[in-house]
């Protein structure tokens, strides 16, 4: 069985936004626009100033917070009541990922405009659902991708460059929580799609990171910025939405759910959480001290996070590390193809060594 989520269009140029009514009229006269006050002071103008053109009609509702059952709850009757024909989604990605869930809910066809490149929320047939504390509690699975993502890089390039860098982040995991999967016997075909697709993301950013780092600090749209956001968003995005027959636990964001459950950690973003995880994964794995420490130096060359403080952890450090490693779930039907174990004293004493080898990869290179 292979099922794969992608949208009917997908566009990252400048001034995209500009084509929303264009491709709007085609589905409806009328729309409901959910999105953050700051993204909605960035992307509104264009957006409205796009639908009024058309001849759209529509309602807009601010969001903030959390994406959590009770905002789609909230939104999703919100929409119902507005007789909207389409539901668009400004911002990050969790009023992405409630907008996504809102729709499913209401029936109606989605639009994302994501004003940062912090994760593929605007691409996957996923939503994260958290509670009203910022937990992590559930993953919703979503029939389909949305049906037109709009993504203007002259929008994105004015976000702080730490989203671009979560971006980066999030998207060099895939592949490495991916690929153990591959190392046995049994062929799937829709492992073969996520792998590729994963690999060409990764090769994409590790031949431009840095210059679209950069580009992003100067407020430059360049073809390495583009290229890094399609990475992000497209390539990572339809990693997750190949969908097969075999649940696969994925190590790092794993790591990086059960994080969320100590407020500590709430100020920082979720490719920042996830990526510390995969340091995680690369000593679960028995990687050599070269991978790992390759793996690290590469991260402090991206301004990401290696260590647990960096990530809001300071205190009562032994304490938080049995938190986070007992609050995994673990099936053993979804590691059950690994080559190595994954246990929760193994996950607490991997997390305990990566942050180690942070916090001793930060000492060396400020000296």
């Amino acid at each position: 069985m292979l099922n794969i989520k992608a949208p009917e269009k997908y566009i990252n140029e400048e001034n995209s936004i500009l084509l929303a009514g264009k491709y709007i009229s085609n589905i409806t006269d009328k729309a409901i626009v959910i999105g953050g006050k700051k993204a909605l002071e960035k992307a509104g103008p264009i957006l409205f100033s796009s639908l009024d053109e058309a001849g759209i009609s529509y309602q807009t509702e601010l969001f903030s917070g959390y994406c959590t059952k009770q905002a789609i709850e909230k939104f999703t009757e919100l929409t119902k009541q507005t007789n909207a024909g389409v539901v668009i989604g400004v911002g990050g990605g969790k009023v992405l990922d409630t907008v996504k869930a809102v729709a499913e809910r209401a029936e109606l066809p989605v639009v994302t405009i994501p004003t940062i490149a912090a994760t593929c929320a605007a691409w996957s047939a996923l939503s994260v659902v958290y509670n009203e504390h910022g937990a992590v509690t559930e993953l919703i699975t979503l029939d389909k991708s949305p049906n037109l993502i709009l993504v203007d890089p002259k929008i994105i390039v004015e976000a702080p460059v730490r989203y671009l860098q979560a971006g980066i982040a999030d998207t060099i995991v895939k592949w490495y929580e991916f690929v153990p999967y591959h190392k046995n016997d049994r062929y799937e075909f829709s492992l073969q799609i996520s792998l590729n697709t994963a690999k060409q993301a990764l090769t994409i950013l590790n031949e431009n990171s840095l210059q679209a780092i950069n580009d992003n600090n100067e407020r430059r749209v360049t073809r390495p910025l583009k290229e890094v956001i399609n990475a992000i968003i497209a390539l990572a995005g339809l990693v997750g939405s190949v969908v097969g027959e075999k649940h696969k636990m994925a190590i790092a964001h794993s790591i990086h759910n059960s994080m969320t459950y100590l407020s500590e950690t709430h100020g920082s973003l979720h490719g920042e959480k996830v990526i510390f995880g995969l340091i995680a994964q690369f000593i679960l794995e028995g990687k050599s001290k070269a991978e790992i420490n390759q793996l690290v130096s590469q991260l402090n060359e991206y301004n990401l996070p290696v260590s647990l403080k960096q990530l809001g952890i300071e205190n009562n450090l032994g304490k938080k590390i049995n938190e986070i490693a007992s609050g995994i779930k673990i099936n053993p039907e979804d590691v059950a193809n690994l080559s190595f174990d994954v246990t929760i004293p193994l996950i607490e004493d991997a997390i305990k060594t990566a942050n180690e080898i942070g916090e001793k990869s930060l000492k060396v290179t400020h000296i």
